[in-house]
């Protein structure tokens, strides 16, 4: 028997928050990785990742882990693999975000992404995994027209940032080029495309109250995370081998390699977490609500300074953005 206990709905929203936290806190760590490289870091991230996931899966499940994935693959492959291909594909879009916060910061990329990356994958939940009872159209249109407005509210916070911190030539390690910023959108737009995979997985790989077919949590976040760590293999490994950087391992201690570890705990152990709470809420509900982890992400970027000598202007066009984010999460969450 996997381990799967049935979870009360007030229980497994909680559940969702503190996978969002998780989830939003972790991306400090690129404010301490100085000159190592971040295809390294992603590569760390992603193998930690590994040995969390299956070394929980085994300690729970015990040989029900494996016996599951044959079990759903007997019955349809498909289910398997595409969550398999899932990971690939928003590992790949997760190390694209990495470079743009890089550039924009965390405090402007995440309410951006995460807004366009709410909508995309809602509707994607919506489309496979079913909506819950409660969920109308028109509490749809009002939850996408928030998180319109956050997305641009925060570009207009990051302008007025740029502006303030070019004319007092503040330095926040953060770029005011215009190509760079030009080129992060992009990167950002794309990786929007790609994030939704993960909720795809969700919504056809999990077993679920709205998907009778499916694997169980944890087998599904074993095979989750095995296509993760293909995909962050695939493109860091590439990078490194291109830059002929893979001695950077050697040459870096232990006090750079721990953060990519804990960085896999935050993020996998949010997933599994977000994994369980999405087996008693639905996809299409786990989803926004899980977004809420842009709230902690810009949190820390003003923690780390990101709009220091910005005008007040600024604080107040990011807040409003914040608070519209926030509003179209709950909203579409089906929660308020």
């Amino acid at each position: 028997m996997n381990f799967d206990p049935n979870i009360p709905n007030l229980l497994a929203i909680g559940m969702g928050l503190i996978a969002a936290s998780m989830w939003g806190s972790w991306f400090i760590v690129l404010k301490h990785l100085d000159d190592y490289p971040l295809e390294a870091f992603y590569l760390t991230l992603f193998t930690a990742s590994l040995v969390i996931v299956w070394g929980i899966g085994f300690l729970l499940d015990g040989k029900q882990l494996l016996l599951n994935m044959q079990s759903v693959w007997q019955v349809d492959p498909s289910r398997i693999i595409i969550t398999f291909l899932c990971g690939i594909l928003y590992v790949i879009g997760m190390q694209l975000s990495l470079y743009v916060m890089q550039v924009l910061g965390l405090a402007i990329s995440q309410p951006v992404q995460a807004s366009i990356n709410v909508i995309g994958g809602t509707a994607l939940s919506a489309v496979i995994g079913g909506i819950p009872l409660g969920l109308t159209v028109g509490r749809i249109v009002v939850s996408v027209s928030f998180l319109f407005a956050a997305v641009v509210l925060s570009m207009i916070a990051g302008g007025i940032r740029n502006a303030s911190q070019r004319a007092a030539k503040i330095d926040t390690g953060l770029s005011n080029d215009p190509k760079k910023i030009r080129s992060a959108i992009l990167l950002l737009l794309i990786s929007s495309l790609l994030m939704p995979a993960y909720t795809i997985g969700l919504s056809y790989g999990l077993k679920s109250v709205t998907q009778p077919a499916g694997l169980a949590p944890l087998p599904f976040m074993a095979v989750l995370c095995v296509g993760a760590f293909v995909g962050a293999l695939l493109v860091s490994g590439t990078m490194l081998t291109v830059r002929k950087q893979w001695g950077v391992f050697r040459q870096f201690g232990f006090k750079v390699h721990r953060l990519g570890i804990l960085a896999g705990f935050a993020h996998y152990g949010g997933n599994i977490i977000h994994t369980f709470a999405t087996r008693n809420l639905s996809a299409v509900v786990s989803w926004p609500l899980g977004f809420t982890a842009g709230l902690w992400t810009s949190m820390w970027g003003l923690v780390y300074g990101e709009f220091k000598g910005s005008r007040r202007s600024a604080y107040v066009f990011l807040g409003a953005g914040m608070l519209c984010y926030l509003v179209g999460a709950f909203l579409i969450s089906n929660l308020i």
